[in-house]
């Protein structure tokens, strides 16, 4: 199995920070973002890790030769990181897939054990979800429907929506099907969407699972006031 981040974005809602630094440096408690990432994948052994890069990439690599020196990263350079989403950036690793995947948002910060909960299911394609916390305005929610995810977005509420983080694990088969959709995107120049989109398109296609949680913690940093909740939850922690 291997693992991709997306961390090719420009974080323009961290700003200051993100004028000089990628957000997935930033520290919400002794450990990055991307730090906390890194630690949950190689609790369960997977070290193949494919990260997509954009401003500041020769920082995000400096820490992971630092850091995760036992790490097989390789790195893709999304050149148009100014003008384009994740889809685009996603699209670029397509070279690079060739077994099961775990594909994950650079923001998010969350307890292992969630991860153990997606790696241990009996599914070979499923996301994270939390049906029993209020819906967020701006974090994603997916659309869940005779116990599958048939939507992921933002602007998604109602009836079977629930809170859903980026955090995912999709069967090589499942991906390669996304992958093929998400070129449709790009050749026709929608690339400053969210790789999402494209599941959107095919969720008739892909059986995609819910593994629900309640307790554990798990979020995206997206802005200072998530930051804040971050550190305060970190601190209430130790």
């Amino acid at each position: 199995m291997k693992a991709i981040i997306f961390n090719s974005g420009i974080g323009s809602r961290m700003r200051p920070f993100t004028n000089e630094n990628p957000k997935c440096l930033i520290k919400p408690n002794e450990k990055t973002i991307l730090g906390h990432e890194i630690e949950n994948l190689l609790h369960y052994g997977i070290k193949d890790i494919i990260i997509t890069v954009g401003p500041f990439e020769e920082k995000i690599k400096k820490f992971m030769k630092d850091n995760f020196p036992e790490v097989n990263a390789t790195y893709v350079k999304n050149p148009k990181y100014e003008s384009t989403n994740c889809i685009y950036s996603m699209w670029l690793t397509r070279h690079l897939i060739n077994d099961d995947i775990l594909w994950m948002h650079g923001d998010m910060v969350f307890e292992k054990e969630l991860l153990g909960k997606l790696l241990n299911t009996k599914h070979e394609s499923c996301a994270l979800v939390n049906n029993k916390i209020e819906l967020p305005k701006k974090d994603f929610k997916g659309l869940v429907k005779d116990n599958l995810i048939k939507k992921i977005g933002v602007d998604i509420f109602g009836e079977g929506a629930f809170f859903l983080a980026p955090v995912y694990k999709f069967s090589k088969d499942d991906f390669m099907l996304l992958l093929k959709e998400i070129a449709k995107f790009v050749e026709n120049g929608n690339v400053n969407v969210y790789a999402e989109n494209a599941f959107n398109n095919i969720s008739d296609k892909i059986k995609l699972y819910p593994v629900y949680y309640a307790d554990e913690f798990c979020m995206e940093i997206d802005d200072f006031e998530d930051f804040e909740i971050a550190r305060d939850y970190f601190r209430n922690k130790n």
